[in-house]
């Protein structure tokens, strides 16, 4: 792994996000999995089919990917994060149709020409050069191969980010937005920039879909979101850059509670989320 590109995420990623992202792997994958169905079924995944998945983290796509193109069928998982990883091989079992390697996709070293499937749910917004991965994900593709991804709108779209911000954020301050072009969560926000990536990567047919959709926002009841939402994510990297000791956590937990009572459901704490479906065609 080149540790000179996508420096900073990387370190990220293999930080204390990556570390919190495998404690909290069930609950995030309970909640993300209906959104990553989307992406999916967009892709279409037939039996024998090889697919990349980006950003494949503790593997919940990978399986789920190795699922549909049957024993035949062959799904390579790509991560930068070492301890998301390791959980993913960890939960491969009998799997016999999934490989792991820890790799940035902008600049790993794909087979050419061997893949009918570039897929990624919320994991291709964190390149320092969108165009040179997405280039370089193009080149591992057969021709006719196809791009399915899931990326968040604008952080302002999605209650699952505004609502426990709104209430941290009285508390703490929040980590400053980065720039439109900058890696991030929401990097892909801005559509037109999205299809000028995938068009100056060389790709052809590229649509674009916004999809709405609720989601349980921890995938579990009021005390597993506080949990996440206090040690993960913006609201969590706020508090931790602000030092919060274990006093002021209590009482910002107090106020989550407040304010998430109201979208509480039998599924759990759910808010709205909106994402763009995004495809494209390698020539």
């Amino acid at each position: 792994m080149n540790a000179a590109t996508n420096a900073n995420m990387i370190e990220y990623w293999n930080g204390d996000n990556g570390q919190n992202w495998v404690r909290f792997q069930d609950l995030m994958d309970r909640s993300l999995r209906p959104l990553g169905h989307v992406a999916m079924d967009a892709a279409a995944p037939k039996a024998g089919e090889r697919v990349i998945d980006v950003g494949c983290g503790c593997g919940d796509t990978t399986f789920d990917l190795a699922r549909r193109v049957g024993p035949k069928g062959r799904v390579l998982g790509v991560d930068i994060s070492q301890p998301m990883l390791a959980r993913a091989k960890a939960r491969m079992g009998a799997q016999t149709n999934v490989t792991f390697e820890r790799g940035d996709a902008q600049v790993f070293d794909f087979p050419k020409s061997s893949f009918d499937i570039v897929f990624s749910r919320f994991g291709v917004m964190f390149f320092d050069d969108p165009v040179v991965a997405f280039r370089n994900l193009r080149g591992a593709l057969n021709p006719g191969g196809r791009v399915a991804m899931l990326s968040w709108r604008a952080a302002r779209e999605n209650d699952w980010v505004k609502v426990p911000v709104s209430i941290v954020g009285a508390y703490v301050p929040m980590p400053p937005r980065p720039g439109p072009d900058a890696p991030g969560e929401f990097a892909f926000a801005d559509d037109t920039r999205v299809r000028r990536i995938l068009t100056d990567a060389g790709f052809a047919d590229v649509g674009i879909a916004r999809h709405d959709a609720p989601i349980s926002l921890a995938g579990g009841g009021l005390e597993d979101t506080v949990a996440v939402l206090l040690e993960f994510g913006p609201t969590g990297r706020a508090l931790a850059d602000a030092g919060a000791d274990e006093a002021l956590k209590a009482r910002v937990a107090a106020d989550l509670r407040d304010g998430l009572r109201p979208h509480l459901t039998p599924s759990g704490v759910v808010l709205g989320t909106s994402t763009w479906v995004v495809t494209a065609r390698a020539p």
